[in-house]
């Protein structure tokens, strides 16, 4: 769905006229927040943006699939009396509180995902196996994967990015971080699993855990996730996605208890398959998972 802007307005505004029956307010910020409308061929996600004569503005044409669909549960991929591993879905907030209305009291977080990642999240049933785990995360025993839908396609097909993290800015009201000479140490393991025209799926393995460290590594090579506007503002491929497309798929960790050793993987959420089917030559869910 795509027009052009007869005389300078708000977005929203010019959205409500272009729809029938036009949709509430606050629908279209939904909408939005999805990552579902461009102006000029660039992701807008605020309602209030003036649009002046001549704007072209595109809404996805499935924006109302997206507002009917239902909220993802948690699927639960491990339990037992001492660790609960449950499927993040995207929207989910990592903190103590939510933690503890979506899960019950003497439940707490081991490590955190992106409000827009989905994937896997480990969960302990107690302050001692917390800290045990937590330990395991510092001395470098826990194995995480991601796989992440990057938009253009590597030249090279595998590589590594170490730097030094620090604050170079912030969007939307969130800090955005960057490769300086000082700062946080960051370590980040990447090779190409399968490509497209304009996107390629990627393997991702953070060495350390740095806030937004695959995000930052992957668009520091020039091909950022896709929609991840916080680290780019334009995008080769024109793919609408909902959401930023990275996905924790694999941990595999010593269990705090028990001598065994868990090994866990997370299958593509829906909406990682539907794009890489239309972005990837030959891509089958199950084959993008054989690593």
């Amino acid at each position: 769905m795509k027009w052009l802007v007869p005389e300078k307005q708000k977005l929203i505004q010019f959205l409500q006229k272009q729809i029938n029956p036009a949709p509430s307010g606050k629908t279209l910020r939904r909408v939005l927040d999805a990552n579902l409308c461009r102006v000029n061929g660039k992701v807008e996600r605020f309602g209030t943006t003036d649009v002046d004569k001549g704007t072209v503005v595109e809404l996805s044409p499935d924006w109302k699939e997206f507002v009917a669909a239902t909220s993802d549960r948690f699927n639960v991929i491990f339990e037992d009396d001492h660790l609960l591993v449950v499927n993040k879905p995207s929207g989910w907030v990592c903190t103590d509180d939510e933690c503890n209305r979506s899960f019950g009291a003497n439940r707490f977080l081991v490590h955190r995902l992106d409000k827009e990642t989905t994937g896997l999240l480990l969960l302990a049933k107690s302050k001692n196996v917390r800290d045990s785990l937590i330990k395991s995360f510092v001395e470098h025993k826990v194995e995480k994967l991601y796989v992440a839908l990057v938009d253009g396609v590597p030249e090279e097909k595998r590589g590594s990015r170490k730097s030094f993290f620090a604050k170079i800015g912030s969007f939307e009201g969130q800090t955005r971080w960057g490769s300086k000479a000082k700062g946080l140490y960051a370590e980040t393991h990447w090779k190409v699993l399968l490509e497209g025209k304009e996107a390629a799926l990627v393997l991702c393995q953070p060495i350390t855990g740095r806030t937004h460290q695959i995000r930052v590594h992957l668009a520091e090579t020039g091909h950022p996730i896709l929609v991840d506007r916080q680290y780019a503002e334009r995008f080769i491929c024109k793919y609408f996605a909902k959401r930023i497309l990275l996905h924790a798929v694999r941990l595999r960790f010593p269990h705090p208890v028990s001598p065994q050793m868990l090994d866990l993987k997370s299958p593509l959420p829906a909406d990682l398959q539907e794009a890489a089917t239309q972005l990837l030559d030959s891509f089958d869910a199950v084959d993008a998972l054989a690593f």
